[in-house]
């Protein structure tokens, strides 16, 4: 039987409760227990960012799009910064 993964999320503190949940999506349903290495305290905008972020993730594992398509000018003006 294998042994089971944990993986510790170490970045900044404001994006910490984002990666670990969005970790938590993306690789969590392969049995890899993921945790931060020190507990956030997240601000309103920081958990209105989280459930954004979570929705953009969860859209693009059902669909293979991130859904930039429903806001094309925003993709046009981050392209334009860009240069692409």
């Amino acid at each position: 039987m294998p042994r089971s993964a944990r993986v510790w999320i170490a970045t900044d503190p404001d994006h910490t409760a984002c990666a670990v949940v969005l970790a938590r999506i993306a690789i969590g349903s392969q049995g890899i227990r993921v945790g931060p290495a020190d507990l956030p305290t997240s601000s309103p905008a920081e958990r209105r960012k989280l459930f954004r972020n979570v929705l953009r993730l969860t859209l693009w594992r059902a669909t293979g799009s991130t859904g930039a398509w429903l806001a094309p000018e925003i993709v046009a003006r981050k392209r334009a910064d860009c240069g692409v």
